[in-house]
C-alpha cells in the first residue's frame, strides 16, 4: 500500500520536473519558438527519466493514479469559478462561435468513433470498438479527458486505452502548435490576417514566460483576515471538500446500474457550480475569488500533464503504432476541414482568428489556442477569448455527457446508438444555427 510520504514524493518529483521544464523553456530559444508549455517539457522529461526510459525516478507504484485525483480537482475548481451566461448574451455575442464549437467538438467525437469502427472492421479486427475515442479524448480534452476516458475504458476491460489516450493528448499539443503555425503562414499568404506578431518582435515576457518585477500582479484578493484563517487556506478547504464529495457522489451514482458510470469529474463540476450558487444566495461569494480558483485549475492542469505523460507505456504504443498514426492523421484532416472549410462559413468577422484559436483547443489545449491567437491577434482586438469564455459554459455540459456516455456505449456494443445520437445532435445544431442567425439579425438594430 502506498504511504503518505510516497504520495508526497510523487508530487515532489513532479514539482522538480516542472521547475526544470520552466528553466529549459526560459533559456532555450527553440522551445520558445515552439510555444511548448513547461508542463509538457516536464512530462517528456518524466517519460525519459522514468520507468519507460532510464528508470531514474523513484515514483511510487501507483503514481499514475495521481492524474485521476488532479482531474477531479481541476473540474471542481472550474465549477467554482464558472457562471452561466444568459441566452440573450449567448445568441447575440457569440452564437456563431458556440455553433462552430459544437459542430467541431461533437463532430470530432462522432468522426473518430466511426473511423475507429471502420479500422476495426476492415483492417485490424483485434482493435477495441472504442479505439477511435482515444483520439477525440486526447485531442479535444487534453490529458484530463484522456485520463477520464482511458480509465473508463480500462475499467470495462481495455486496459491499454489510458496509455493511448495520454499519448494522443501529448501528440495533440505538438500538432496544435506545428500545424497551427503552418495555418498562420497560409493566412498571411491569403491575406486573412490583418495583424501579426513575429517571434522576434515579441516581448521577453511573451517569449520566456517570466514576468518582470515591475509588471507582476497579484494572484488574487485577500478575502479573509489571516488572524482567523488564511485566504488561500479557505479557498483550498472549499476546493478539497467539493473534490472529495464529488468522488464519493460519483461512486454512489455509478452503483445503480451497470450502464451507469458517472465519472468523478462530472460530479466535481456539478458540485462546484452548486457550491458557487449557494455562496451567491447566502452572500458568501464575495469572500471567494475566481482568480484564485483559476490558479488552482492551472496548477492541477500542470501537474496532471506531468503525471499523465509519465504514465505512458512505450510497449503498448508499439503494439498500436500503425493504427494510432492513421487515426492521428485522420483527426488532423477532420480538423483542417473544420478550420478551413466550415469556419469561414459560420464564424463571420475575424473568422480566421477564431479558427486559429479553435484549432489550438481542437487538437491540443486552450493554452495552445491562446498561444496561436496571440500571434495572429497580438492586441486581442478580435475579443475571441471573451466570446469563448461565454460559449464554453453551455458547451461544457455537452462535453460531459459525451465523455460519460459515449465510451460506455461503444464498449457495450451500442456503437450505432452512440454515433446516431451524436449525428442527430449535429443536425439539431445546424437547425439552431439558422434560428441564431435570424435572431442575431433581429437584435442587430437594438444592439447597434
Amino acid at each position: 500500500m502506498i504511504t503518505n510520504w510516497e504520495l508526497f514524493t510523487d508530487f515532489g518529483i513532479a514539482g522538480g520536473l516542472l521547475l526544470c521544464g520552466k528553466l529549459l523553456r526560459a533559456h532555450i530559444t527553440l522551445l520558445q519558438k515552439l510555444y511548448l508549455p513547461a508542463a509538457l517539457i516536464a512530462g517528456l522529461l518524466a517519460l525519459l527519466l522514468g520507468s519507460a526510459g532510464l528508470d531514474w525516478l523513484p515514483w511510487s507504484e501507483q503514481f499514475a493514479s495521481n492524474a485521476s485525483i488532479l482531474t477531479v480537482v481541476l473540474f471542481a475548481s472550474l465549477g467554482l469559478a464558472t457562471d452561466f451566461p444568459s441566452a440573450r448574451t449567448l445568441v447575440t455575442r457569440c452564437g456563431s462561435l458556440w455553433t462552430f464549437n459544437q459542430l467541431a467538438n461533437v463532430g470530432q467525437w462522432a468522426f473518430c468513433a466511426l473511423m475507429g469502427l471502420v479500422l476495426m472492421t476492415f483492417i485490424w479486427p483485434d482493435l477495441s470498438p472504442a479505439f477511435g475515442l482515444v483520439l477525440s479524448a486526447g485531442f479535444m480534452g487534453g490529458h484530463g479527458t484522456g485520463v477520464v476516458v482511458g480509465e473508463t475504458l480500462g475499467s470495462m476491460g481495455w486496459e491499454d486505452a489510458l496509455t493511448l489516450a495520454l499519448t494522443t493528448a501529448t501528440v495533440g499539443i505538438f500538432v496544435s502548435i506545428l500545424v497551427g503555425l503552418l495555418l498562420i503562414h497560409l493566412g498571411l499568404r491569403k491575406g486573412w490576417i490583418t495583424d501579426f506578431a513575429r517571434f522576434e518582435t515579441m516581448s521577453k515576457t511573451a517569449r520566456k514566460g517570466l514576468v518582470p518585477a515591475d509588471e507582476q500582479g497579484h494572484l488574487g484578493r485577500e478575502t479573509a483576515a489571516s488572524i482567523s484563517i488564511d485566504a488561500l487556506a479557505m479557498h483550498a478547504a472549499l476546493l478539497i471538500a467539493v473534490s472529495v464529495a464529488a468522488y464519493h457522489a460519483a461512486v454512489y451514482l455509478s452503483g445503480f446500474h451497470e450502464l451507469v458510470r458517472v465519472p468523478a469529474f462530472v460530479t466535481a463540476f456539478g458540485l462546484g457550480l452548486a457550491a458557487r450558487t449557494v455562496l451567491k444566495k447566502l452572500g458568501g461569494k464575495i469572500y471567494f475569488d475566481d482568480k484564485i480558483f483559476g490558479h488552482c485549475t492551472g496548477t492541477a492542469s500542470d501537474f496532471l500533464v506531468v503525471f499523465g505523460i509519465a504514465a505512458i507505456k512505450i510497449t503498448i504504443l508499439l503494439n498500436y503504432a500503425v493504427p494510432l498514426i492513421l487515426m492521428v492523421l485522420l483527426g488532423i484532416a477532420f480538423n483542417l476541414v473544420m478550420v478551413l472549410v466550415v469556419a469561414p462559413r459560420i464564424l463571420g468577422e475575424n473568422w480566421f482568428e477564431k479558427a486559429v484559436f479553435s484549432w489550438g483547443w481542437l487538437t491540443g489545449t486552450v493554452g495552445m489556442g491562446i498561444a496561436l491567437l496571440r500571434i495572429v491577434d497580438p492586441k486581442m482586438r478580435s475579443r475571441v477569448l471573451d466570446d469563448y469564455a461565454i460559449a464554453y459554459v453551455p458547451g461544457s455540459l455537452v462535453d460531459m455527457v459525451m465523455i460519460s456516455l459515449v465510451p460506455v456505449l461503444m464498449m457495450k456494443g451500442m456503437a450505432f446508438e452512440a454515433i446516431s445520437g451524436m449525428l442527430i445532435y449535429l443536425l439539431c445544431i445546424g437547425l439552431m444555427w439558422r434560428v441564431i442567425k435570424r435572431r442575431q439579425a433581429a437584435l442587430q438594430p437594438a444592439t447597434a
